[in-house]
């Protein structure tokens, strides 16, 4: 995945995130973070991801944003939680409101 990062001109990542309230949705700008000794790749955060984009393809976007909406728990079970069910239109709305502001030749 790095390979594509590096290649793209602005990039949003979408991740739920158990350090926030339940439903909770938050929009940041990201830049690039490096990678902690032993850290396993294939648990890489965004921040990290953009950071081995520089380190192995020489670039990475220009922009760089994390959407992240507050899981509450990542229990196995089946369905999502109301409060997670009640935020996806307000993130899906602050989604395709950042995309087109981003990229304005994707409409």
């Amino acid at each position: 995945m790095a390979e594509e990062v590096a290649a793209a001109e602005t990039v949003v990542f979408v991740d739920c995130s158990l350090d926030q309230p339940p439903g909770q949705i938050i929009l940041r700008e990201l830049s690039a973070a490096s990678l902690k000794p032993g850290l396993v790749t294939h648990h890489l955060g965004a921040a990290e991801l953009l950071g081995v984009a520089q380190e192995l393809y020489g670039r990475q976007p220009r922009r760089a944003c994390l959407l992240t909406i507050g899981a509450g728990s990542i229990e196995l079970g089946e369905g999502l939680s109301p409060a997670l069910q009640n935020a996806l239109p307000d993130a899906k709305d602050l989604l395709e409101l950042t995309v087109g502001q981003l990229c304005p030749d994707s409409n």
